[in-house]
């Protein structure tokens, strides 16, 4: 008896429009492109968290706008305070300006008046006696006025130049009062030396305060140098009892 082995057939491959499903996979480059856009934004995130500029809390967010709050409102005072103190500054030099212009035609009205009175004082020095025992500088003449009942007294003396044209003189003018007392007692009252300087005339006036029931009698006017060494000049004056 004979066994026949018949060949294996060749199995039906299928053909490539096969309308039957396949096994799902995914490509390897879509893979890669997941894994890469993965990988980058994650250390993205890792370096906004680690350097990048850090997110507030709502705590500091609040402090934050309260802070900007409280500037803004300081700056407005500011600007407040300063546009007063601008106007406060305007108003001033407009007064300044007011001040000034009033200023300068008052001196101009003053000067109108003085300069004639500047001539007549100039005729007036002319006509005063002039004492040449002494030297070029003399004290001219004076008043001395005291009123009995008070202690005070006033006076006006007049020092002079021989010439127009000599230069300045600078020294020291001193007053003696000599007098008596409600007793009886005499005594001199000598006041404090004071600078003087003149070119050819000069006017003082003054007014002394005397010892209380004190009533002069004469005056003695002396003129010394700078240094009050020595004596230029020197007159004796009675004093008016008013």
């Amino acid at each position: 008896m004979v066994i026949r082995i018949q060949p294996k057939r060749a199995i039906f491959k299928p053909a490539p429009y096969d309308t039957r499903r396949r096994s799902l996979r995914l490509p390897s480059w879509l893979i890669l492109l997941l894994l890469g856009v993965l990988a980058g934004g994650s250390g993205m995130l890792i370096l906004q968290t680690s350097y990048g500029p850090k997110h507030l809390t709502s705590s500091e967010a609040q402090k934050l706008t309260e802070e900007l709050h409280s500037a803004t409102l300081e700056r407005q005072r500011l600007q407040t305070k300063l546009d007063e103190q601008t106007r406060l500054l305007e108003s001033t030099r407009d007064d300044s300006e007011k001040l000034n212009r009033a200023l300068k035609d008052e001196l101009s009205t003053t000067l109108a008046v003085v300069a004639p009175l500047k001539e007549q004082l100039n005729l007036f020095v002319q006509t005063l006696p002039f004492d040449a025992r002494f030297g070029p500088i003399g004290v001219s003449t004076a008043i001395f006025n005291q009123d009995k009942t008070h202690p005070k007294l006033t006076y006006v003396l007049w020092l002079l130049q021989d010439k127009a044209d000599r230069p300045e003189f600078k020294g020291l003018l001193e007053l003696s009062f000599e007098g008596t007392h409600k007793d009886g007692r005499t005594e001199t009252v000598t006041l404090e030396r004071t600078h003087v300087a003149f070119g050819h005339y000069l006017s003082v006036s003054g007014q002394a305060d005397l010892p209380a029931g004190f009533v002069a009698r004469r005056v003695n006017a002396r003129l010394f140098d700078l240094d009050g060494k020595r004596q230029i000049t020197w007159r004796v004056f009675p004093v008016v009892i008013k």
